[in-house]
């Protein structure tokens, strides 16, 4: 996460078990560039709140999967929403 902040690559291997203790795709959580350009586009919802979940201590597994993909339901409608009216 330092090396991140830093605008290093992050290490390898410690990324993938990063990603895979989050269950996120490496792509979902890794924005290349200058974090506060603007214009760039912020991570996508589900992204932001699965370390928040994961986080949890009143959360177990099944719990945290049951939320992320009401989560990731809702931030999909919102988004198909948002396409239709341009």
């Amino acid at each position: 996460m330092s090396r991140m902040a830093n605008g290093l690559s992050p290490d390898l291997p410690a990324f993938a078990a990063m990603t895979s203790w989050l269950r996120m795709r490496a792509e979902d959580f890794y924005r290349s560039g200058d974090a506060d350009a603007v214009g760039e586009e912020e991570p996508a919802l589900e992204a932001a709140l699965a370390p928040l979940l994961r986080a949890r201590k009143d959360l177990n597994d099944k719990d945290i999967v049951y939320l992320e993909q009401v989560i990731s339901a809702a931030a999909q409608r919102f988004r198909d929403e948002r396409r239709s009216q341009v």
